[in-house]
């Protein structure tokens, strides 16, 4: 009996263990704690790198960049960004799959069109060539980066754990607010970025691990670096309410030179692919030119922190404060059209500090004694161009509070950033993350389901059974094809080419090859359909729904090249519509029910 009671206990355990294996609540859960201390220590990592890549090539780790800077060489300024774009050039030729590092832009493509799978080495690739880059010149942001890697850990735990494909997108929304959260030391901003930027929507569901992550990545972040704001700033006041029309102004002043910004970055990128440099060039080009920038304005080298808490504290005079403004829109520009790591958060408080402080002290000559300081401006601007340019609202505003510890001013920065916000959406309706995917042909706001036959090449799907017919075959022939071939993928090619000439229809071909008489003269090209549309073996299937809709085929030619026609496949409708139900019932198989994510 007593052995018997044993075996019993025995087996109750491994049930007890088993259901909770197969507890998907519980599973997210640790999930998000397991993401969340990753993506927090991932932060730190990110930031002990940067320190000693940059104590390697400019004998300093500090932030206190411009300080520093003061001391060094001529030279170094030149050489540094020159030999650590070499680094980057040789490291994206040959280990990085697309050749450019990595951002949010790229986890949004990942939860959009990728079903929120996302790679180790791109990851891990990222990490590192960012790294280099803020550590010897690079003008960015180190939050894109820490983002991206700590989205990568989520969705790579995810995919590990065997969670369902449908909370990769939670997971990934984990890592980046952990991220953003150890960064900024600031966890309601980090848990706002995650869901209005990468997730793009405030679902319940996927709030909760969400919140734990950003608390863990916080708790992280103040363990180890203290719990302290990213910028130490004076108590400004609002001098009269007279300002807030002012402030309305810098709203609108602060969406300009955010839709500038974003303008700057697609256009360094053209510009610089126009000179043909080789790709592991690339990044030493753009390395020299960064390089000249800084031997003046030493303030564009990394993230900036230290010229924006310059700018908040009033350091800054009118002539260096716009020209920090153009200098820094330029070098990042550069920066990323070069292929150097790094992210746009950082540069986006940069200029909007050196935009409001600008403003602020342009304010305070034509009306004196009823602005505030430049340094209220600066907080201001700093807000409004970062929510024009990120396309989050309501994140950059509670990141700001957080960052300065100043609530104070709360109805002044929610006016600009309004203005900003709605001048950005009616004028361009994008952030730079959503035209970086409209660069690739990726629209939010289309069906996902044809984001995800935007994802899938023909190759995937195509035929490659048919009957080849020369053009010069006569109807005899034809007629021994017809009788002998059970399905109707008759196509004439050149023999020897293996072009595509056109395609035989069984309709077309009928009335001849069964008639009591043949006609010896009629030939196969006389037959075949030559004005059919074609596709390419990488053409997406998105793209071969849509012709097959416009021409009403139900089957396409597909080619190898169009210098040579060589006919590799065909592509059956059929095969296409079938796709692209799997993937709406997909889509809707993926919308997680409130009872199985309740935490």
């Amino acid at each position: 009996m007593a052995l018997f009671g044993h075996n019993l206990k025995q087996k109750d355990l491994i049930t007890s263990i088993k259901s909770l294996r197969s507890n998907l609540s519980l599973k997210l859960t640790v999930a998000s704690l397991l993401v969340g201390l990753l993506a927090g220590y991932g932060a730190l990592l990110f930031r002990l790198l940067i320190n000693n890549v940059q104590e390697i090539f400019y004998g300093f780790d500090s932030e206190l960049v411009v300080t520093n800077a003061q001391n060094l060489p001529w030279w170094q300024f030149l050489i540094v960004p020159v030999l650590g774009g070499l680094i980057i050039g040789v490291f994206l030729k040959y280990c990085m799959p697309d050749r450019r590092p990595e951002g949010v832009a790229d986890i949004i493509e990942s939860v959009l069109v990728k079903r929120g799978k996302m790679k180790l080495v791109p990851g891990i690739g990222t990490f590192l060539t960012s790294a280099v880059s803020l550590g010897t010149g690079g003008s960015g942001g180190r939050e894109g980066p820490i983002a991206h890697f700590g989205a990568m850990l989520g969705s790579q735990l995810g995919q590990r754990m065997r969670i369902p494909s449908a909370y990769y997108t939670t997971l990934i929304g984990c890592g980046v607010a952990s991220a953003v959260a150890a960064s900024f030391n600031a966890p309601i901003a980090g848990m706002f970025f995650a869901l209005e930027v990468v997730i793009g929507s405030f679902a319940t569901q996927a709030v909760a691990p969400i919140v734990l992550a950003s608390v863990i990545g916080t708790v992280v972040s103040r363990v180890h670096l203290g719990d302290f704001p990213a910028f130490i700033i004076p108590n400004y006041q609002i001098v009269s309410w007279w300002e807030i029309p002012a402030i309305g102004l810098l709203g609108v002043v602060s969406a300009v030179v955010g839709l500038l910004f974003i303008w700057s970055i697609g256009f360094s990128e053209r510009t610089i692919d126009r000179f043909k440099i080789p790709e592991i060039l690339r990044p030493a080009s753009g390395g020299l030119v960064l390089g000249v920038i800084a031997l003046m304005f030493p303030q564009i080298i990394g993230a900036g922190y230290e010229a924006t808490d310059s700018a908040l504290k009033e350091e800054y005079d009118l002539i260096l404060l716009l020209s920090l403004i153009v200098v820094k829109t330029i070098a990042v520009g550069i920066t990323t059209g070069s292929r150097f790591g790094g992210g746009f958060f950082s540069p986006s408080l940069f200029v909007g500090a050196m935009t409001g402080g600008a403003f602020g002290i342009i304010a305070a000559s034509a009306f004196p004694e009823l602005a505030a300081s430049n340094g209220l401006y600066a907080i201001i601007g700093m807000t409004a161009v970062a929510s024009s340019v990120l396309g989050a609202p309501i994140s950059t505003i509670l990141i700001v509070f957080e960052l300065t510890g100043d609530y104070k001013i709360a109805i002044a920065v929610m006016l600009a950033v309004a203005v900003s916000t709605l001048i950005s959406k009616q004028l361009i309706g994008r952030s730079i993350f959503q035209t970086q995917l409209a660069g690739r042909n990726i629209d939010i706001k289309e069906n996902k389901a044809l984001r995800y036959l935007q994802n899938r090449q023909v190759r995937g799907i195509m035929d490659r059974e048919f009957v080849e017919i020369s053009p010069d075959a006569h109807m005899p022939e034809l007629r021994s094809i017809a009788k002998n071939t059970r399905h109707d993928k008759l196509i004439v090619v050149d023999p020897e080419t293996k072009a595509f000439v056109g395609r035989l229809e069984f309709a077309d071909l009928k009335p001849h090859v069964f008639a009591d008489e043949l006609d010896q003269n009629l030939t196969a090209n006389d037959l075949a359909q030559q004005n059919s549309p074609v596709l390419f073996a990488e053409s997406s299937l998105k793209s071969a729904l849509l012709i097959l809709t416009k021409s009403g085929a139900d089957i396409l030619p597909v080619i190898d090249t169009a210098k040579d026609s060589r006919l590799i496949g065909l592509l059956h409708s059929s095969d296409v519509l079938r796709e692209y139900n799997d993937a709406l019932l997909h889509m809707q198989d993926e919308k997680p029910t409130r009872k199985n994510t309740e935490i």
